[in-house]
């Protein structure tokens, strides 16, 4: 009896060991939580700071600048759209993003939104063109930043024009927003979160079809590169 006994108590000191370290353990997460509860400032977490959407990232990926890219990418929007309208619209797009640094699919994406591709296009609220630019807002800020003002005769008549008074507006949204709001180029059409995020849902499906148009491409120059080396 005196042996059982004897092998008995370092199990039981063992057991009150762990008992007391699992109680201090839930003890000081029991302390932790109540601290958060209260907003104590080491366990804040800005999750404001992290923004997130169900949006792909084919806004970024590099389309190149390619008047026969663009062309196909006009005919996935609009398929009913004349081969040769189509192809001048494609060259001008190009002309016009050889100067600035934007992607071809985001502004794509926009003037289809916008206006279909339509020139003679003018909204309820006044804007023209297939890039519907409001002359009278834009021109203010034109002003501000001594820019020289938009014609509004020559944005409703003159394709050019109007799509590098588009790529103008996009450049300033896109230095002035770009490193604080990942979808920046949705504040072409409103800065307002609610019409926003509507305006990006709309982008996002005309994206979508040109990324299957994107990954089309790529799959066919590959194939492409592969009979060449087989022969």
């Amino acid at each position: 009896m005196k042996t059982l006994m004897t092998n008995f108590a370092p199990i039981k000191d063992k057991e009150l060991f762990f008992k007391v370290v699992l109680l201090s353990t839930l003890t000081f997460g029991v302390c932790s939580s109540m601290k958060k509860r209260q907003g104590a400032p080491e366990y804040d977490i800005k999750i404001n700071s992290v923004v997130k959407d169900n949006f792909s990232d084919f806004d970024r990926a590099n389309v190149p600048n390619r008047s026969s890219i663009i062309a196909k990418m006009i005919y996935t929007l609009k398929p009913g759209m004349g081969y040769t309208h189509g192809h001048e619209v494609a060259e001008k797009i190009h002309q016009v993003l050889k100067k600035h640094n934007l992607p071809p699919q985001v502004v794509l994406a926009i003037i289809d939104t916008e206006s279909s591709f339509k020139q003679d296009m003018i909204s309820s609220t006044g804007d023209l063109s297939m890039a519907q630019v409001n002359v009278e807002i834009w021109n203010k800020e034109f002003v501000r930043m001594n820019l020289k003002e938009i014609d509004s005769n020559r944005i409703y008549t003159d394709e050019v024009y109007s799509l590098e008074v588009m790529a103008q507006i996009l450049d300033i949204l896109k230095t002035r927003y770009e490193k604080k709001d990942r979808r920046w180029y949705a504040r072409y059409h409103s800065k307002t979160g609610k019409h926003k995020r509507v305006y990006l849902a709309k982008l996002e499906t005309r994206m979508k079809r040109l990324e299957k148009l994107n990954l089309a491409l790529i799959k066919k120059v590959k194939t492409k590169r592969l009979i060449a080396l087989s022969n």
